[in-house]
């Protein structure tokens, strides 16, 4: 086993090891193009779209919709009147490309009709109070206090969780991450004391290195020594 140290790692990075779980690629829909894709949370045009939202027979645009909304009966979701795609956008996707797009075309047309000024307003505070419900990472931390909550995950995804005690609610994560390192640079941080004592060193006047003083006999010569070492310098001379 010594002789062959080190020679299988080669093998070992090229061969991975599979996992045993099931892997498969989810088959593309005919969900409604207005819907966003692969750049968003959820990607609506991938596998079964109704089963990536709560209740998503009744929230996204097809049959249930149209239940609910009978002047929709018969009416392909692509022909949608746009006030409608707004609604499901900001119900959905309120973090979405898509959902701008509508809120701003939508904004233009309604200007000079007061219905339909009233329901983009309406459509308009709902989304803002889906966002306030948000707390962000920083407010957390520093400034907001915090509602705990505790429950039974019922689901979860990339867009979020759903508890059994709070249905048609979904939970979503702000800024978290439990990589080591972030870890790590968080208790060093709340455990550093030595740069929270530091203090910026004040104006201080330079003062001078004293001298030290040297006996008077350490540095004067007597006048014997004088004359001995003037002799001595001339006797030396050329």
């Amino acid at each position: 086993m010594k002789e062959h140290f080190g020679y299988t790692e080669p093998f070992r990075r090229f061969v991975q090891h599979e996992t045993f779980s099931p892997q498969a690629n989810e088959i593309p829909n005919t969900a409604a193009s207005w819907l966003p894709g692969d750049d968003y949370y959820v990607n609506f045009h991938e596998g079964d779209p109704f089963i990536k939202v709560d209740e998503g027979y009744a929230r996204l645009p097809g049959e249930g919709y149209a239940a609910l909304h009978p002047e929709l009966k018969d009416v392909n979701p692509e022909d949608y009147p746009d006030i409608h795609k707004l609604a499901i956008l900001a119900d959905v996707a309120p973090y979405s490309r898509e959902y701008n797009t509508y809120r701003q075309k939508i904004g233009r047309q309604a200007q000079g009709s007061t219905e339909l000024e009233i329901e983009y307003e309406k459509i308009l505070a709902r989304v803002k109070k889906t966002r306030e419900s948000v707390i962000r990472m920083t407010d957390r931390h520093y400034t907001e206090p915090v509602d705990e909550i505790s429950g039974t995950v019922e689901s979860a995804s990339p867009g979020g969780i759903t508890l059994k005690e709070y249905p048609g609610r979904r939970f979503q994560f702000s800024s978290v991450s439990t990589s080591a390192a972030d870890m790590s640079a968080r208790i060093l941080g709340e455990k550093n004391d030595m740069t929270r004592c530091l203090r910026p060193a004040g104006n201080k006047t330079p003062r001078a290195r004293p001298r030290r003083k040297l006996p008077a006999s350490a540095h004067m010569l007597t006048a014997s020594q004088g004359s001995s070492f003037m002799n001595h310098a001339l006797a030396s001379s050329p």
